[in-house]
């Protein structure tokens, strides 16, 4: 008999800062159905470039996976990191379609940040298909003026 799968080395392993609260992802606006926050926003864009940065020339996952999510210990409910986590992770192109999650745990552990590992299953059929783009028309760019500075 095997062991448990996370007894084996993950596939991808990376941090982010933590994430503002479920509650706290989506605000209505006047005329609009419910938009991303400000504090959403600006969380997705912070902590993507620094995703991004740990992903440089890794591949993004296209098959299902099983994922560990360690988050701090807090009053938060541990669930509650999931999905802006998982969001990131597909944004950022760690994952090409965070649906492909096979198991997801969160385990609340004495950490300030959030950390994600992946094990890849790619014997596990029916893969979802990338995500599409919800910024249809928007490319990472970076400006002719300066070549530092990338924006959205």
């Amino acid at each position: 008999m095997s062991g448990h799968w996370s007894d084996a080395p993950p596939d991808r392993v990376v941090t982010m800062r933590k994430p503002p609260s479920t509650n706290k992802l989506w605000v209505r606006a006047a005329g609009k159905p419910r938009v991303r926050s400000p504090e959403y926003s600006a969380w997705l864009l912070e902590a993507g470039w620094d995703l991004r940065r740990q992903l440089a020339g890794v591949p993004p996952v296209d098959c299902r996976f099983n994922v560990i999510i360690e988050v701090p210990i807090s009053k938060r409910d541990s669930g509650n990191f999931e999905k802006p986590t998982m969001d990131l992770c597909e944004h950022a192109g760690l994952v090409t379609n965070d649906g492909n999650a096979h198991e997801i745990t969160i385990r609340p552990v004495p950490r300030e940040d959030v950390m994600v590992a992946l094990w890849c299953l790619p014997e596990i059929g029916a893969v979802r298909k990338q995500a599409p783009s919800r910024r249809a028309g928007r490319v990472w760019s970076r400006p002719k003026a300066n070549g530092l500075t990338w924006r959205l």
